[in-house]
């Protein structure tokens, strides 16, 4: 996967919508479109009409964690709707980024897809797990493009909690050799969101997720225009 997340500053969460896209591309536009795959019917169809409308943006589907009995299909599904990348929620060990390797690894050759063309963004930083296993995310996978964090699924607001677990994906992240992603504050009010901008790029982090297309020129100014 020849993508390079640290050109990538600005994250949008597109929600389920009849209109192609949720935004004004030529007043707001960002340098990625996310979408949640279970709150899409039809995946592959709304990732066709994002294409068609915004061909030069890469679309990622977030995904729930994974084990080897919960979300398994699910993750199956949202890969064969062949997005450029899946961002895996609740990836509690290294463990868990084999698994999705494996599951992608197999989509790809039964869809005919291009080995190695869905990318992947391991959530470590939103569950108490992926933390304390921090230490040992010491292998990189060809298609492991940055680790997560999201402050708000560990403890509302910003908490002591909170900060730590932005230190340690971050540390992991570098020990990686990948950038981390913000997703914290997605729907905070401009101003809550502009101070947690701030402090994301001064810890180091590398971009940010919003689902305010408005909140989009409050992230490039905190972390550079990509």
């Amino acid at each position: 996967m020849t993508m390079d997340i640290r050109r990538m500053k600005v994250w949008l969460l597109g929600m389920a919508t009849d209109d192609p896209l949720p935004f004004d591309p030529q007043a707001n536009r960002p340098d990625c479109l996310c979408l949640h795959a279970k709150d899409e019917e039809k995946l592959g169809e709304r990732i066709a009409s994002l294409r068609s409308v915004l061909p030069s943006l890469p679309v990622f589907l977030i995904c729930e964690s994974i084990s080897k009995a919960y979300n398994v299909e699910d993750f199956c599904r949202a890969a064969r709707a062949a997005p450029d990348g899946i961002i895996l929620r609740g990836v509690e060990s290294a463990a868990r980024i084999q698994m999705a390797e494996t599951l992608l690894r197999v989509v790809e050759a039964r869809e005919d897809l291009e080995e190695g063309s869905i990318a992947l963004i391991a959530m470590i930083g939103d569950n108490g797990g992926g933390l304390l296993n921090a230490r040992h995310f010491v292998h990189k996978h060809g298609r492991l493009i940055a680790l997560g964090y999201d402050g708000d699924a560990l403890e509302p607001g910003d908490g002591v909690i909170a900060r730590q677990g932005a230190v340690a994906t971050m540390l992991a992240a570098r020990n990686l050799g990948v950038p981390a992603i913000d997703f914290s504050a997605a729907r905070s009010p401009a101003e809550a969101f502009a101070t947690s901008c701030h402090q994301a790029a001064r810890t180091g982090f590398a971009g940010k997720l919003t689902e305010n297309p408005a909140h989009i020129d409050i992230i490039k100014s905190a972390f550079g225009a990509a």
